[in-house]
């Protein structure tokens, strides 16, 4: 198994919290944690993403902000907007969730053009999808994962760590690293909650854990903010 040091293992780590009943406060203190060990970036709701800008300024922690989850079903049209907007509002990278009913009733079309579209409207800037695969069968993920690799994804992401989405596996995201080979980055997220873990994710492929427990797979102590 691999072993990092703290700092390294830290630079993999995305801190995540979004939560719909977080305030100023809560993003505040999530931005500290940041700052404190050295996280790659901190990841939460679109409305916070000013305020978070504010608190990491000077730094080079990326703000990143998730949208059209748990569901996935917003429009295209509604997605894009959202991912010029939050760009606009100071992101630096966006993940955000296909419609997985277009995988489901394979239109594989469909669900290739919303994921362009939001790549287009990202205007070169980081944008990781989330797969939600514990909604999908094997055969599925795999369509799923390759069609937005086709769509010009910069990451792919197993899972929001929300809802149906389900938890990061050593088997998918070794099946994630597979299809995306030297055409995309992988992303693991949800249910990453010791050190060993996320090494077990590293290892199987990933280069970037999303994940709420951060300061306690970097320190050993301390408790998840979060289910994420």
């Amino acid at each position: 198994m691999i072993e990092l040091s703290d700092k390294e293992l830290a630079k993999k780590i995305q801190h995540t919290n979004v939560n719909p009943e977080l305030t100023p406060d809560d993003i505040i203190g999530l931005c500290n944690d940041c700052k404190e060990y050295g996280f790659d970036g901190v990841m939460l709701q679109p409305q916070w993403i000013t305020l978070a800008r504010k608190e990491l300024e000077g730094t080079d922690i990326k703000v990143c902000t998730a949208l059209g989850y748990p569901m996935g079903g917003s429009t295209t049209e509604a997605k894009v907007f959202e991912a010029k907007n939050c760009f606009d509002l100071g992101a630096d990278q966006l993940d955000f969730m296909a419609n997985i009913g277009f995988i489901k009733a394979k239109m594989y079309t469909e669900y290739r053009d919303q994921i362009a579209q939001v790549v287009k409207a990202a205007n070169g800037k980081v944008v990781k999808i989330m797969l939600e695969f514990g909604e999908l069968e094997h055969d599925e993920k795999i369509k799923a994962a390759e069609l937005a690799i086709e769509a010009g994804i910069t990451y792919v992401k197993n899972s929001s760590g929300w809802g149906k989405g389900g938890h990061a596996t050593v088997e998918d995201i070794k099946l994630l690293k597979e299809i995306a080979g030297d055409k995309a980055l992988v992303k693991a997220s949800g249910g990453i909650r010791t050190r060993e873990q996320a090494y077990s994710m590293l290892e199987a492929g990933a280069v970037l854990l999303g994940t709420s427990a951060g300061p306690a797979i970097v320190s050993g102590t301390g408790k998840p903010k979060s289910d994420y």
